[in-house]
């Protein structure tokens, strides 16, 4: 008989991490699940971890050769699935309770498609825990407006999600920084969606996460937001919600020239709303936009110009 839940783990590089990880699995309530990891490690390390530990519920191992980078790795597994409803687990990120798959499973529907659950970001260099939990009404007003995410991914990493596996939306292997919450967008567009409004995943802040490298660079950040307009156009900017996340976007990479910006975007196309806000923010010194209330009050004037 066919699991209800495939989770599936994409590892790379971190056995101890994946330990910890499937050492969170075994402490589930629920059992009505499969384990599926896919490694995109270089070296043995994970491999061996797999062969010399055994658990109380099947794990399948799949070593990726070559490497498929992410997101690819994300959803490797499904085509070795058999769960109705899958639940993808970054090795690093862990389940925060022995209920939380019972939380997913109790919010299964026959309307449904998504399920997504609150999380507790851990830092793993300070051990500081913060929660990161939403209520209903922030997730209903990010269900009616999925680009608000441009603005604050409120919804958090992938872990949070779990999806029926007819869903054919993919996460787009050309992106890094904003890979996942552009996915959320188009996941959210053509799917309905529900909230677990309770810790139900541990998030891992590390060194070695791929977004560690993204954060503050002109030369990735750029042009995954250009390709975020190409994908999705006006929506991107037609409420001041997003259109802030622009404003803050070019302000704080210290971006003071249309040349400048056409410098990072490597070729793509730099829509003509984005070249007006720049030369408004050329208007006064960056120190200035960098004071809150002068900021606010600057960007409601560009966003009013720029309609």
């Amino acid at each position: 008989m066919n699991p209800l839940i495939s989770i599936l783990i994409p590892a790379y590089e971190r056995p101890d991490y994946l330990r910890r990880s499937l050492d969170q699995i075994a402490r589930q309530h629920f059992t009505d699940f499969e384990v599926i990891v896919t490694d995109d490690s270089a070296s043995d390390s994970v491999e061996e971890f797999i062969r010399t530990h055994t658990y109380a519920f099947p794990i399948q191992y799949r070593r990726n050769r070559p490497a498929l980078g992410t997101p690819r790795n994300w959803t490797a597994g499904i085509g070795l699935a058999r769960g109705e409803w899958i639940k993808i687990l970054h090795d690093d990120d862990w389940l925060a309770e022995p209920d939380s798959l019972t939380h997913y499973a109790n919010h299964i529907r026959p309307d449904v498609d998504l399920i997504f659950g609150g999380y507790e970001a851990v830092y793993e260099s300070t051990g500081r825990r913060e929660v990161r939990t939403i209520t209903h009404a922030q997730f209903h007003r990010v269900t009616q407006d999925p680009h608000r995410l441009f603005a604050s991914n409120l919804i958090g990493p992938p872990s949070v999600l779990m999806y029926r596996r007819t869903v054919r939306e993919q996460f787009d292997p050309a992106l890094k920084w904003i890979v996942d919450w552009e996915g959320y967008i188009r996941l959210m567009q053509n799917h309905q969606a529900v909230y677990i409004d309770r810790v139900v995943i541990c998030m891992s802040y590390n060194a070695t996460q791929v977004t560690q490298s993204c954060f503050g660079n002109p030369n990735i950040e750029i042009p995954e937001a250009l390709a975020y307009y190409k994908k999705h156009g006006e929506q991107t900017h037609s409420s001041w919600i997003t259109y802030d996340a622009w404003w803050r976007l070019i302000r704080n990479l210290s971006i003071r020239s249309i040349a400048q910006l056409e410098q990072y975007a490597h070729g793509s196309t730099v829509p003509t709303f984005l070249k007006r806000l720049v030369l408004h923010q050329r208007l006064l010194p960056l120190t200035c936009w960098k004071i809150g209330v002068i900021s606010k009050v600057g960007m409601f004037i560009s966003y009013n110009f720029n309609r």
